[in-house]
Parts: structure tokens; sequence; C-alpha cells
């Protein structure tokens, strides 16, 4: 899971983006057009993954995919990665359980060390 992900997105509000994260040593950081995340993951051993993202507007009046404007919110996702550069999952927002959120993620770069 480590690297450099762009990630596709869709909400039950039929709202679809695109944004990128990274994947590092059990963290994550990323963002999209509107918003930056932050936050964990933890895979196991059948390929599964577990992730708690913390999602922040950045512009003020910007709609978020859950049809929000200017609203923090945590996602909490469970996905399977595929292959070695493909994974799929799906959540929902803490905040708003009655929403749907469907994700896809394509690795693009290896981590880089510091």
């Amino acid at each position: 899971m480590e690297g450099l992900w762009t990630i596709e997105f869709g909400s039950s509000e039929g709202v679809y983006g695109g944004g990128v994260i990274v994947f590092s040593h059990g963290k994550l950081a990323g963002g999209d057009s509107g918003y930056y995340y932050s936050g964990s993951y933890e895979m196991s051993a059948d390929d599964i993954f577990k992730a708690t993202i913390h999602v922040k507007p950045f512009i003020k009046d910007f709609i978020s995919i859950f049809n929000t404007r200017h609203k923090n919110f945590t996602l909490h996702l469970s996905g399977r990665v595929k292959d070695a550069d493909h994974a799929i999952a799906q959540g929902n927002p803490e905040e708003m359980p009655e929403m749907d959120l469907g994700v896809v993620l394509t690795r693009r770069e290896e981590v880089i060390a510091a």
C-alpha cells in the first residue's frame, strides 16, 4: 500500500471527484481541489485495509461530494488491494452515516524516503 496513489471517488449523492493520497508506514495524507486529507491506515494479512481519513476544506464555499459546504468530516473506509497497483474501498463519513462512498485507487509512484 506504500506509495503515491490517485483516488477516484463517488458518493451516494451522485457526485464524483478525484485527488491524490500518499500511504506511508500506517499514515496517509493527500487532497483534492477543495479539501486536504490526513489520517491512518492498517493492513491485514489478506490484503484488506482499513483507513480513517480526516477531511478538511481549504476553500470556503467548495461543495464536497456529500453536498456540504465548508464542513470537516471523518471517513471510515475498508477495502481490498487487488494487486500491487490497484485497490478498491467503500465507506461513509462518521458525521453522515446515511451517506455512502465508493473509492478506486491506483498507485502511481513509490514513496521516496526523506
